[in-house]
């Protein structure tokens, strides 16, 4: 258990295909005064604290061997090391929704975090995304977001490079970190980076402790444009894209679901989500 001392980890939660990435590269450039950045950069500025072989480096064990319960009882202890080993803040990029292990502790403990941000989209866009990056279909998509066993890396055929995280489902995944968590996340709707992202920004970097300047924020807003990292994903790849999608950066719009989905299909995730989506203004 960490101290009050290495309360050290800010977590950027969120449903995948929610703006994570994006809102990753903003504060990357903005955090640079607003340069420009090399998409690789993140990885370093807020890593995601799934990578196997960080958790069996910093626990000292192999979690090839381990079963999946086994692995989430460490998970606490494997954050409490990543705390321990910087003295400065970490943010930290996260897919899973908030739990507690079997034996009752927080894998998102308050021993170990100063913060959180919970970045939420659309589920109506966010199924068209999650299809398209999954290459799945829509209904696929749909489906997994009402799935409340749906998980990432979770294959029992091969051992992945990352280890798996609990998404749940998308209302519940919303849910747990911003009313369960106790860790009062800061939440930003996707949407927001949109419409105003010089206060959406601002707001993100005063929650951080940062000193917010204009131009570090027009900087960064200009730097994390979307068709400029798409442009320089087409140039130069990106690390974080996986086999499955032909590209990571695609559209990025807000409210492209009305001319993706049925009827029907919206419908269905109205249904599945309809009190979480009025609650944060999706009606």
């Amino acid at each position: 258990m960490t101290n009050g001392q290495e309360k050290r980890l800010i977590w950027l939660a969120s449903y995948p295909k929610s703006g994570n990435t994006w809102v990753r590269l903003a504060l990357c450039s903005m955090r640079a005064g607003g340069a420009p950045i090399v998409l690789d950069d993140i990885l370093r500025f807020a890593i995601m604290p799934t990578r196997r072989r960080l958790f069996d480096e910093l626990l000292e064990v192999e979690s090839g061997s381990l079963t999946r319960a086994e692995i989430d009882a460490l998970r606490p202890a494997f954050h409490d090391a990543i705390a321990a080993t910087d003295p400065e803040l970490r943010l930290l990029k996260i897919h899973d929704r908030w739990y507690r292990t079997r034996a009752g502790r927080p894998v998102f403990d308050q021993a170990h975090t100063r913060g959180a941000i919970y970045i939420i989209r659309d589920p109506r866009d966010v199924a068209i995304s999650w299809a398209r990056f999954s290459n799945q279909t829509v209904d696929w998509g749909i489906g997994n977001l009402a799935n409340p066993e749906s998980r990432l890396n979770a294959s029992n055929i091969k051992i992945a490079p990352n280890i798996a995280q609990w998404l749940g489902h998308w209302s519940n995944h919303v849910t747990t970190w911003v009313d369960e968590s106790g860790l009062a996340p800061l939440v930003v709707r996707y949407e927001d980076m949109h419409a105003d992202p010089v206060s959406t920004l601002a707001r993100m970097a005063t929650y951080l402790g940062w000193e917010v300047t204009p131009d570090a924020v027009t900087g960064a807003i200009a730097a994390s444009a979307f068709d400029r990292i798409a442009d320089q994903e087409r140039r130069t790849g990106f690390a974080e894209m996986p086999d499955t999608a032909a590209q990571f950066f695609v559209s990025g719009r807000a409210g492209g679901w009305r001319d993706v989905l049925s009827a029907e299909q919206a419908a269905r995730i109205e249904r599945d989500h309809e009190t979480v989506m009025r609650r944060f203004g999706y009606f």
